[in-house]
């Protein structure tokens, strides 16, 4: 669990656009991935103090000194035990006590939902503890990241999940591959584009997640279903063809060629849906991944 530069980088821009992030808690203490004197220059870029991570300056090796730069009130920590003196103990398999929700203004999941076996239950417990107002942040694992921990997260996972009929409302979702050199891609909502975000990619996918509380309604009271799946059972005759690529025969359109060249005609074909497949499932499909430039 810590803050990467991709991370601290989604922070900043939150700040930026207006977002006070108050009382902070963190899944787990978080590490801080980044080299001091790159965060000292990354932060008073921004307008920050880089002060905390100077030369000289103390460190701890954990990262509540950057939500301090950032305008926290306080910072603390929530885990399954005290090893590295979390502030407050609990299993994330298990319901919420009552006195941690609603407590925080921001409650931040650096890398801890994945490796908690019951998902759901750790999902609703940090929606919980978000007050009305505040935010829930998530960096997730994507594509390319298996065995890392228990699961690998999808778009559709946090925009059903992290909607309306739960209190929430997804401001940003951003794609990054791990490392700081990645290229940053806003992710689209399944439901809005009317088709599912897919992709298959060369090398271990993250996803950032901005979400904000906006009222209390008891969590999951309705279970969430996959967007394309909701669309066809509310109406069986709905077209389903933006769910994968298109089927069309190529003959059906090169009728002459495909009398002459039958077999150069289902090669072509074959080659054409090969590249359909590529794009659609790619990071080029700019329908479902618009390139945004980082902070």
């Amino acid at each position: 669990m810590g803050l990467d530069v991709n991370a601290v980088k989604f922070l900043i821009a939150a700040r930026k656009s207006g977002v006070e992030f108050g009382d902070v808690v963190t899944l787990g203490r978080q590490d801080l991935n980044v080299y001091p004197a790159k965060l000292k220059a990354l932060l008073e870029s921004h307008g920050f103090s880089g002060e905390a991570f100077a030369p000289g300056a103390a460190d701890t090796g954990f990262a509540e000194p950057v939500f301090k730069a950032l305008g926290a009130k306080s910072v603390a920590s929530l885990d399954f035990s005290d090893f590295e003196g979390a502030e407050f103990v609990h299993d994330l398999n298990q319901p919420l006590p009552e006195n941690l929700k609603q407590k925080f203004d921001t409650v931040i999941d650096g890398g801890t939902l994945e490796h908690v076996f019951h998902f759901p239950q750790a999902l609703k417990n940090c929606m919980e503890m978000v007050r009305v107002g505040g935010r829930f942040y998530t960096h997730a694992p994507g594509n390319n990241w298996w065995g890392h921990g228990f699961y690998q997260c999808s778009p559709e996972l946090f925009y059903r999940t992290l909607c309306p009929d739960n209190g929430f409302q997804v401001e940003r979702m951003i794609t990054h591959f791990v490392g700081p050199y990645g290229r940053w891609y806003e992710v689209s909502d399944p439901d809005v584009i009317r088709a599912r975000v897919e992709a298959i990619t060369f090398g271990p996918q993250q996803l950032l997640v901005q979400a904000k509380r906006t009222t209390v309604v008891p969590i999951f009271a309705k279970t969430p279903q996959q967007s394309d799946y909701n669309k066809r059972w509310e109406d069986p005759a709905a077209a389903s063809a933006a769910v994968g690529v298109e089927r069309k025969a190529w003959s059906a359109t090169r009728p002459k060629l495909a009398r002459v060249l039958p077999g150069l005609t289902r090669l072509l074909h074959v080659a054409k849906i090969g590249f359909l497949t590529y794009y659609n499932l790619s990071l080029r499909n700019r329908r479902n991944f618009k390139p945004v430039k980082k902070p």
